[in-house]
């Protein structure tokens, strides 16, 4: 498995870009402004397409990050992992979850997960480890979601409150 289906599997489209982006952040292919805006490294060059429109941002992490989850390179991954039959429609059919099959490569994966963007596609934000490179995607990762002020507790994935630290809501 990818990064992109190791991250999809593990978080959705957003996981995806956040790997990604990461990645092309972290690999010096895309820099970060003092503002945490994104410009252009030349000679830059992309190992997929999902990394190929990630170096296409010029914007701020979270207008980046919005606009790559829904870019056409992350809806083929999640298509491609419907089509394989690791990820299904979810209970009422609403939403998209990995099958017993996605969960069980994903578990696979956690256990490959020394390299960086491999972190990051397996547990988000709290697999980056330089902290300075996290405290920037973190706040641009907090949730905004319809939830919030619904009584959910507006949880993201930033935070934990099972007191280990993982980032697991559980």
């Amino acid at each position: 498995m990818d990064r992109n289906e190791v991250a999809y599997l593990s978080g959705g489209r957003r996981r995806v870009a956040l790997a990604a982006l990461f990645t092309v952040v972290k690999d010096g292919r895309l820099r970060l402004s003092y503002a945490d805006k994104l410009y252009a490294v030349a000679g830059a060059e992309s190992g997929d397409s999902v990394e190929e429109a990630a170096l296409a941002q010029r914007s701020t992490i979270p207008k980046a990050l919005a606009a790559l989850a829904g870019h056409e390179s992350v809806r083929a991954v999640e298509e491609d992992l419907v089509r394989r039959g690791l990820v299904g429609r979810g209970w009422l059919g609403l939403t998209l979850r990995p099958t017993p099959a996605g969960r069980e490569l994903a578990e696979h994966a956690v256990q490959e997960k020394r390299e960086p963007s491999l972190r990051v596609a397996l547990d988000g934000v709290a697999g980056i480890t330089d902290v300075a490179l996290r405290r920037r995607f973190a706040v641009a990762t907090k949730s905004k979601g319809s939830l919030r002020g619904q009584g959910t507790g507006g949880w993201d994935a930033t935070h934990d409150y099972n007191g280990s630290g993982d980032g697991n809501p559980w």
